[in-house]
């Protein structure tokens, strides 16, 4: 099963991985194409979360959203997905997503949390990130924007938290946190050059963040080297560390571009502002996602 990848791990990494245990909060996109790459390469044991169905308008992204999973939950699409793998890794499923009840069975015993909830739900985040810093594991976080992928982690030790990232007063009450509006200029730490800055106002006035298929299979690219290096960090192989927080690794399938991004905010603001430059002189391609084109879609598909 793993004949390939001894090409470029070592058999102890490999088993490493074996024994491994790594909790997904959240299997739509960039989840769930990366905990699949994560079950390929052999990580045995995961724990998903998902209370949502797979969608028609998930088909442009995810592998598995084609008609025989429509309408199907998505944890129990990635259980049955990973399990048929010949690796046979073993998946318990969360079919009513991540909550205060169930968040402790959920992250027991995992070694790694990949955090995939939606921005929009910030205390689902903040309740990942404090039990991650109490069970002393590594809190993945990735996402994919445009054409590229990002990706960081925060150490259970580290001084910049998730929340201290998205602008969360340290210890607040899950409910007010809740309540709680993103600020995109600190969740989104790269702004792709390329874009219609009228996607990025509508996504600032509550639209959905869109995503492309090949920003997906980018962030899954760049997460799971991330996480393969968590998973395999005990074994001595002259491996890079993981990148902390608050640094970012990116990806651009687009430009050809990445590198690291050391200063978030400022990676954001520069990037905003070039995007805004190139749209006022009509250089950047045009992306149907204004008010009005979201509203005729809507209305021509009832």
């Amino acid at each position: 099963m793993y004949a390939r990848n001894y090409g470029f791990y070592s058999e102890a990494e490999q088993e490493a991985l074996a024994n491994s245990t790594i909790a997904i909060a959240g299997a739509g996109g960039d989840g769930f194409q990366l905990g699949y790459k994560l079950a390929m390469a052999g990580v045995g044991n995961f724990r998903v979360a998902d209370p949502e169905v797979f969608e028609p308008e998930n088909g442009n992204r995810v592998i598995a959203a084609n008609e025989n999973y429509i309408n199907r939950n998505k944890a129990e699409v990635f259980k049955e997905w990973a399990e048929s793998l010949p690796t046979h890794p073993n998946v318990t499923i969360y079919t009513e997503g991540v909550n205060e009840d169930n968040l402790e069975d959920f992250m027991y015993g995992a070694d790694l949390v990949l955090d995939e909830s939606e921005l929009t739900y910030p205390h689902i985040g903040t309740m990942i990130a404090r039990q991650a810093v109490k069970q002393a594991i590594p809190d993945l976080f990735v996402m994919n924007i445009a054409h590229a992928g990002v990706a960081t982690s925060f150490h259970p030790d580290g001084r910049y938290t998730f929340e201290k990232m998205m602008g969360i007063p340290e210890g607040a009450p899950l409910d007010e946190v809740a309540e709680m509006s993103v600020d995109f200029t600190r969740a989104l730490p790269y702004i792709p050059k390329y874009g219609d800055l009228r996607t990025l106002q509508a996504v600032q006035e509550g639209a959905s963040l869109p995503s492309v298929g090949t920003g997906v299979d980018m962030a899954a690219g760049v997460g799971s080297s991330e996480a393969i290096l968590h998973l395999t960090s005990n074994v001595k192989n002259h491996r890079m560390n993981p990148t902390w927080a608050k640094t970012f690794r990116y990806m651009d399938a687009y430009t050809g571009k990445a590198g690291k991004i050391r200063h978030p905010r400022a990676s954001y603001y520069i990037g905003a502002t070039t995007m805004a430059a190139r749209s006022f002189l009509g250089i950047n391609p045009l992306a149907s996602y204004t008010q009005e084109d979201r509203s005729r879609r809507e209305s021509q598909r009832k």
